[in-house]
This record gives structure tokens, C-alpha cells and sequence, in this order.
């Protein structure tokens, strides 16, 4: 996804017969090198002037992007120990991670592994020539903790206790019975991602315990409205270690919530419904232990996990009402607006205004696709699909049009960079062709403000903002 050319200049001229492993191997051989020695000149050197380096786990216990030679080196300089510890550093073999060309540019990318002081990790870095010496410097450099030392990820079990003596049924009461009593990990909701962070812990044998406020795992999308699927392709939105069935690909809610509780089962994670941590959690820096009290099914628990990890999403609770015959305005523009508007329509109402407070962006191996969407820097990223704005007007003009001439205003997201820039920047403001592209027919209208209505006007506004708001 990068550039042929560097701050709007035209890039050395690169010769066709020039090998990308040749190139890759050369500067990750100085790249390492110079992290082992903290050879800091030699690190800036490996650097474009606005290059990134952006560190998972590796360098220290949390997650960072930094910009620029000068704020790389200082966050190294800070983690000597840790970088001096990376070693065993190789060049990745794996199809699509190996050294290749960006498609239709002259920029080299490949994947790496090495080894830290805790675990293995791997890399991505994307390199294009320096604009005067044509020297080959990294526009970004990822590096992400794979693997914790003595909890590496285990694999299924072979399934045989106790050389065929002790029943299946038996192991996992057990088990379940120590977790819930002492969880190392307590995680707040069963939905995707805390079912997905279980998973990977039980994988890595650290007790977990789940807690979920709803009666059944997967009523977060049951309750929902009646007309919700998934608004991706179902491929984007798989479970570790358990692809989907056979669903269909743009999956119904009450599939999906089905789904779940079928994966929490077959995975054999812990999880207790009708539950939820009451207020405050307070922690033990000396014990290194949270104290935190469960309301479970009524009954008060108390537990203390090392660790607490929130999984309650960013949306609020939906609201419903019967909207037969009545005059109804949708207050919000994105995938859910489209959804409700529609069923609004089909449903009865009398009439559906969508009410669109700003412009909308419309934009159309999981293991690799998911590593290489995480490689790049954020603002890199928004940097480079900025510059291809034009491009994806271009794409979606047929379904722009159809919008437009309903009466709504589009955007292509902040600075140009599309819907990655509204979902990472503020959780919303998008919507996918697959729900937009048959409301183009349903709007009635689309207006800036409601201020033209009167108390005598017996309309029911719903929100769809992140708030989730009932506005009257």
C-alpha cells in the first residue's frame, strides 16, 4: 500500500533485475545488528525521516507507534535490555510474508522473526530508496510478540485422562470449578472478542473466566433488531481456531448469537451468564491481585484475577417500539440507519426520514490478512489511502449517485483516508455498499436539523449515534 513516490518527488530510478530478498536481507541484517548493539546513528539510519516503528509486546508490556528517527531511538534507548535480547533474527519464508514488491510500486516488503527476552515474536517492514543516495530505509518497521515463553500456544488436546480411566466429563467439572474459583484473567463479556482473548489463553493455559450479563452467550446480537446481519462478508469476522459453518455470508443476528454460544461450548471456556462485576474493583499492588465482587445470578462472588480485561463493545443498549403507521425519523447515516430505515419501510410506517447530522463515508489466510492489517501505522496508513482519494470516489460513483439524489451528504472519511479513518477516529460515521446500495430507494429525504417540526407533529425519533440516545 505505499507510494512509488516519497514527499511528492519522483524515487530513484530502481534497475528490473533488483532481487527484494537481496534488498529485504541487507537491511534487516543492519537493522538487527544496530538494535543488538543499540547502535543508535546506525538505527536512524535504517529510518526514513518520517518513517514509524510500531512495537506490540516487544520492547515493553504495552503497545506503541512512534514516529520519526529521534522518538524511536528514545523509546529504544529507555528499552536497552530489551533490545539488546532480540536475537535470532530471519527473514519470514511464508507465502505472502516473503520479500516481494508492493504491487505496482518500488517499495520491498517482507516479514521477519526473531527471538526476545520473553517469547517469539515476528515483523513487517516496507522499505522504498532514499530519495538522493538511494540507500533503502523502512517507511515503517512492526514488530509484535508472538509467543509468552512457557505459554505458547498448545494445540488440541490428545483427549485421554489418566490412560482411560477418568471421564471427559469429569476433567472439565474439575476445571471449571478451579477457574471459577481463582482466575487468573477475568474478562468482562462474551461476546467476539472476549470469547476470541478465552480462547487464546486457554490455548496458552492461563485460567480464565468470563462473565456475561445477558441469560445465554450470544444475546448481545438476539436482542438486537429484527432485521440485523452481519453488514461484512462473514470471512472477516471468524473465531480463532474455529472457521464459520456453513452460514450464510452475510449472517442473520440470531445465527451469529447462536454461533457464539456453540463456540464457548465446543472451546470448552468458562463463562457465567446473568453475571456481572459490581462496583469498585480495588488492587492489591503487593499481591499483584484485583479483588472484585461477581454478581452471579443474584448471588454475590467475590474473585481475584491478576488481570482484567473489558470486552463490553463500544455500543450502547438498543431501544425499540411499534412504529405501524407513524411518521418516523432515523436520526444517524450509517449501516444501522440504513437497516432500520428500510425495515421501517417494510414494517409499515407512514413515512421514514433519515436525518443525517454529517457527511457519510461508503466504502466497500485470515491469519496473514489480520497480521498485515496490523503491520502498518495508523497515520501511515491514513497518510497513503489520503493520497488515493480520487480513486475510491471513482469506484463507488454509481452508488454515490444514488445517495446524492436521495439527498445525502457523503464524505470520504477524514483527510480522504475512507472508512479506516471513521472507525479508528470515532467508532462510526460508515456504511457498506451491501446494506447502502438498496436504500438508495427507500429514502424519503435527508435534512441538517428537525427544527421545522412541532409538538402536534406525532413523530418517534430513534438514535443511532454511539450514544445510543431516545431523543423526544
Amino acid at each position: 500500500m505505499y507510494l512509488n513516490h516519497h514527499h511528492g518527488t519522483h524515487l530513484p530510478h530502481i534497475p528490473m533485475d533488483i532481487d527484494p530478498t537481496d534488498v529485504a536481507s541487507a537491511w534487516l541484517r543492519r537493522f538487527s545488528s544496530s538494535l543488538t548493539l543499540l547502535d543508535l546513528p546506525q538505527i536512524a539510519s535504517c529510518i526514513h525521516e518520517d518513517g514509524f516503528l510500531r512495537d506490540i509486546l516487544v520492547f515493553s508490556w504495552s503497545n506503541r507507534t512512534l514516529a520519526g528517527p529521534a522518538k524511536i531511538i528514545s523509546y529504544l534507548e529507555a528499552a536497552r535490555s530489551a533490545a539488546a535480547a532480540i536475537t535470532s533474527v530471519k527473514l519470514d519464508t511464508r507465502m505472502y510474508l516473503s520479500p516481494d514488491f508492493d504491487a505496482g510500486t518500488t517499495t520491498v516488503s517482507s516479514g521477519f522473526t526473531f527471538e526476545s527476552a520473553v517469547g517469539s515474536g515476528q515483523g513487517y517492514f516496507s522499505l522504498t530508496p532514499e530519495e538522493t543516495t538511494g540507500e533503502w530505509r523502512a517507511m515503517s518497521v512492526f514488530m509484535m510478540l508472538s509467543d509468552i515463553r512457557g505459554h505458547e500456544e498448545g494445540g488440541p488436546e490428545e483427549g485421554v485422562y489418566g490412560e482411560y480411566t477418568i471421564a471427559w466429563g469429569e476433567i472439565i467439572r474439575e476445571r471449571r470449578a478451579r477457574i471459577e474459583r481463582d482466575p487468573y484473567v477475568l474478562i468482562v463479556g462474551a461476546g467476539q472478542t472476549g470469547l476470541n482473548m478465552a480462547a487464546r489463553f486457554k490455548q496458552m493455559d492461563i485460567p480464565t473466566l468470563i462473565v456475561e450479563k445477558n441469560a445465554q452467550i450470544g444475546d448481545n446480537w438476539r436482542q438486537r433488531y429484527p432485521t440485523l446481519t452481519l453488514h461484512t462478508v462473514k470471512k472477516f469476522t471468524e473465531m480463532l481456531y474455529q472457521p464459520y459453518p456453513n452460514l450464510a455470508t452475510f449472517a442473520a443476528k440470531d445465527k451469529v448469537g447462536q454461533w457464539l454460544h456453540q463456540y464457548a461450548g465446543s472451546d470448552d471456556l468458562v463463562v457465567l451468564t446473568s453475571s456481572y462485576p459490581l462496583p469498585t474493583p480495588t488492587y492489591d499492588a503487593a499481591a499483584k491481585r484485583w479483588t472484585v465482587g461477581i454478581n452471579h445470578e443474584g448471588t454475590p462472588v467475590t474473585i481475584h484475577p491478576a488481570h482484567i480485561v473489558l470486552a463490553t463493545g463500544i455500543m450502547g443498549a438498543p431501544n425499540g417500539a411499534a412504529f405501524s403507521g407513524h411518521r418516523v425519523i432515523v436520526v444517524g447515516a450509517g449501516s444501522s440507519s440504513a437497516d432500520i430505515c428500510q425495515d421501517l419501510v417494510v414494517q409499515g410506517a407512514a413515512s421514514v426520514t433519515m436525518v443525517q447530522r454529517s457527511s457519510t463515508c461508503v466504502g466497500m489466510a485470515i491469519e496473514v490478512s489480520d497480521f498485515k492489517a496490523e503491520v502498518t501505522p495508523y497515520l501511515l496508513a491514513k497518510r497513503v489511502m489520503s493520497m488515493h482519494e480520487e480513486e475510491a470516489w471513482e469506484a463507488e460513483k454509481e452508488t454515490h449517485r444514488g445517495l446524492r439524489e436521495a439527498g445525502m451528504k457523503l464524505n470520504m472519511g477524514p483527510d480522504g483516508a475512507g472508512t479506516l479513518g471513521l472507525a479508528r477516529e470515532r467508532f462510526g460515521g460508515t456504511a457498506f455498499n451491501a446494506c447502502f446500495s438498496q436504500v438508495c430507494r427507500w429514502l424519503n429525504a435527508s435534512q441538517d436539523s428537525v427544527s421545522h417540526l412541532t409538538s402536534r407533529d406525532e413523530i418517534h425519533l430513534l438514535t443511532f449515534s454511539r450514544a445510543r440516545r431516545r431523543l423526544r
